[in-house]
């Protein structure tokens, strides 16, 4: 009986856990909104900082159902701003669900946020979008889907790069490549080494820089897909970054050769 009553004690204490809408700290028991009594914050000061975007939405709470239907309309539709507004409900979506369906809802809000930053510029959008993009890499790795695993990381990456964590966009980078070389998937190990070859050579290590986009190109060639986009990107940066370097022995095949994968590409 006690060993019931702590397991029921246990399973409450996770039903009124969440995460904060503004800043996505987890809570155990977090304050909600007077209004809708839905979405969960910190407290008053995350509540005021997410106002703007959740007065959208705020009102008498719809059916999860409803909710649902229309964060999948404004996916399909690219409406990233009509996905947002539903960001406060988001675990409320996810609970109870299939892990297939949790990664879909924590790409539709990670689109959304990537767009956010691209329109916007502002970093909260990216520290939203390296967070949900964790959440997502767990994910991939339960159901084993390491190439789209491999590609997140990238993708997390390039979002550190942008907030100036070039640090952590190399771990992520590293891990991305090891993912590729580890279960033979090359475009996802030609993305990494393009991202590690790009970053060794803003740092002024020209000779690494070189040999990881190198990397990159040979990898590009031997892609599982038959997408030519990773040999294209492989070599612009390459030739590109050979032409700095005076590598004009080595540039000029490459050149023709870029003009065959932009013409496929397109």
């Amino acid at each position: 009986m006690e060993a019931s009553a702590a397991m029921e004690a246990m399973a409450a204490i996770e039903a009124r856990a969440a995460s904060c809408a503004h800043c996505g700290k987890q809570l155990l028991a977090p304050k909600r909104c007077s209004i809708c009594k839905q979405v969960p914050y910190c407290g008053a000061e995350c509540q005021k900082a997410g106002w703007k975007r959740h007065k959208k939405t705020c009102g008498p709470p719809l059916p999860l159902g409803e909710v649902r239907e229309k964060v999948h309309e404004a996916t399909h539709a690219y409406d990233w701003r009509g996905v947002l507004k539903w960001e406060g409900r988001m675990e409320e979506l996810m609970e109870g669900r299939p892990d297939t369906y949790r990664d879909w809802t924590l790409n539709s809000f990670g689109k959304a946020h990537d767009a956010g930053y691209r329109s916007t510029g502002k970093s909260d959008h990216a520290l939203a979008f390296i967070r949900l993009g964790m959440r997502r890499v767990e994910l991939l790795g339960t159901l084993e889907r390491f190439r789209h695993q491999s590609t997140v990381l990238c993708s997390i990456a390039q979002q550190c790069i942008v907030l100036g964590r070039r640090q952590e966009a190399t771990a992520y980078f590293q891990r991305a490549r090891d993912l590729g070389a580890q279960h033979g998937f090359f475009s996802a190990e030609s993305q990494a080494c393009l991202g590690l070859g790009r970053l060794a050579l803003r740092e002024g290590r020209h000779e690494e820089g070189l040999d990881l986009l190198r990397n990159a190109l040979v990898a590009s060639t031997l892609t599982e897909s038959d997408e030519s986009i990773h040999e294209l990107n492989a070599l612009r940066y390459l030739i590109n970054a050979l032409f700095g370097a005076g590598g004009i022995d080595e540039l000029e095949p490459l050149v023709p050769r870029h003009r065959e994968a932009a013409e496929v590409t397109l």
